[in-house]
């Protein structure tokens, strides 16, 4: 669970020297890709608009979905568009440039056939997830409270693959505009093949993967330094793997034999890693659940928080139905109340997280918020 409040102000993180580190290479990294995408404006307007709304159509569902794994205390927005532009703007930039050169050293150490087949499985999983990974260094050195449990890495490694998978499906789709004349059945081709079919998952899953991991190892300060350590490695190992699968010529043949094969074939590469992800988010979401009990305890079953309020409160499902039927029946004033209340509910956790005693000054004030909340929610009928 997090601290007090929010820490991750903007104002807050301007007083670490990694954000200033982070500014600098997005301002130089962002010059490239700025450039990169007003060339194809340029080039095919029309193309790369649809490209635009394309993506966003299937990138801010996807985001919206990450964000809401932590639903005890979602992650700051600052944090969120940083790992969204590392993802998207800094992992790209430099993943691309190494990619190029360590593909040049390959072709000059292997048979041309042997690195136009393995090429991308060699490169892209060693360069990409190594900047990737780095952007979750980068971020915890930004802001140590905002890495407090394995969920948060999780959550910020696949916000970090989702700005990469964004902008790499960008270049894709130009690239497949200019080998088709210009026309905008390149994009719908393209966009079909890696995002419909593919899945829009790959990268989020491979920087999850290593999210989760490095999360571990820094939270996990009661565990043997081996054991998270291992933990570590292996995650890093798994994100590589998974990524080296996706783009190894592995079932070439398969996905040669028509477009049901080809699916087939897709499903096959990613499916056990995705199912893995979901495992680690499974685990996740279960220790905070775990922690958020445990840090309540002293507060239910007093006026701040009932016994059927911390059951609705322990579950992201029962919190929605609850506030559907608070607008259905007081009205929507009621309903944004009610959710000021959760939350100031669910903030006695981080409190309690924090305090050394239940009878801290700060805590009680948390209590009076709750309490004066509950009246306003009260005097609404």
């Amino acid at each position: 669970m997090k601290g007090y409040v929010t820490t991750a102000a903007p104002s807050r993180l301007a007083r670490q020297p990694a954000f200033w580190l982070f500014a600098a290479l997005l301002v130089n990294c962002f010059l490239l890709v700025g450039l990169e995408q007003v060339s194809y404006l340029a080039a095919y307007p029309g193309a790369w608009l649809l490209s635009i709304i394309l993506l966003a159509a299937t990138a801010i569902p996807a985001a919206l979905i990450i964000y809401r794994f932590d639903h005890f205390e979602p992650e700051p927005a600052s944090m969120i568009a940083v790992a969204l532009l590392w993802g998207g703007v800094i992992a790209l930039t430099f993943g691309g440039i190494t990619n190029s050169w360590f593909l040049t050293f390959l072709q000059h150490v292997m048979p041309a056939g042997q690195v136009d087949a393995w090429g991308a499985a060699i490169v892209a999983p060693i360069n990409e997830e190594l900047y990737k990974g780095l952007g979750l260094v980068i971020m915890y050195l930004m802001a140590r409270s905002e890495f407090d449990s394995v969920m948060d890495g999780l959550v910020y490694g696949a916000m970090i693959g989702l700005g990469f998978q964004v902008m790499e499906n960008v270049q894709y789709f130009m690239l497949a505009t200019d080998e088709s004349g210009g026309g905008p059945g390149g994009v719908v081709g393209m966009f079909f093949l890696r995002v419909v079919v593919s899945g829009l998952y790959s990268h989020m899953l491979f920087t999850g993967l290593m999210g989760f991991g490095f999360a571990y190892y820094v939270t996990q300060r009661g565990r043997a330094a081996a054991h998270r350590v291992g933990v570590f490695v292996l995650c890093g190992v798994l994100a590589w793997a998974a990524h080296f699968v996706w783009n190894s010529p592995w079932l070439e043949r398969l996905m040669s034999q028509g477009s049901g094969a080809f699916v087939m074939a897709l499903i096959i590469k990613g499916l056990p890693f995705l199912v893995l992800l979901v495992l680690m988010a499974v685990f996740a979401r279960r220790r905070e659940s775990q922690a958020f009990a445990r840090l309540m305890a002293g507060e239910v079953g007093s006026d701040a928080v009932s016994m059927e309020e911390f059951e609705i409160l322990r579950s992201g499902r029962k919190r929605r139905a609850t506030l559907r039927s608070m607008k259905q029946t007081k009205g929507p004033a009621a309903r944004t109340v009610l959710k000021q209340l959760m939350r100031a509910q669910m903030n006695l956790a981080l409190f309690q997280s924090k305090v050394a005693s239940d009878d801290d000054p700060a805590l009680e004030a948390q209590r009076d918020v709750v309490r004066r909340l509950r009246a306003r929610l009260a005097a609404l009928g």
